[in-house]
């Protein structure tokens, strides 16, 4: 069985990346007076990239490939689940521990835990 590539694949891909980016820039102004913007954007994106592959590319080729090849309905979303978990995992492994990727990702963690530090300080009273 091989996958299915289509370009409507690699549209949604982009636009489901470009919105979910879009929406962390808007809603975290604090993380990125942190980080900055360019290197918020970038980790940003690197974090959600795997997740958002995995749906769109991954699953969507190998459900259009078990498709073509005769599968059920059925049985070709089950089996394209499986591709979808393992491309996850695998993306968010490497994200997590292959740098740069990683660099850039232990600076957003951090940059979330240093916003969420000042603001539990704030809300209890201490003078940090």
């Amino acid at each position: 069985m091989d996958p299915v590539f289509t370009q409507l694949q690699f549209v949604a891909f982009a636009a489901l990346l470009s919105l979910g980016v879009a929406i962390q820039f808007a809603f975290s102004p604090k993380r990125r007076a942190v980080m900055g913007n360019i290197k918020f954007l970038l980790a940003d994106a690197l974090r959600t990239a795997p997740s958002i592959a995995g749906v769109t590319l991954v699953r969507g080729a190998y459900r259009a490939g078990y498709l073509n090849e005769g599968r059920g309905f059925i049985e070709a979303n089950l089996r394209s689940i499986v591709w979808m978990s393992g491309a996850i995992l695998a993306g968010q492994v490497a994200v997590r521990f292959v740098p740069p990727m990683s660099w850039l990702a232990r600076d957003l963690r951090l940059a979330g835990r240093a916003v969420w530090s000042e603001r539990l300080g704030r809300w209890m009273g201490s003078n940090r």
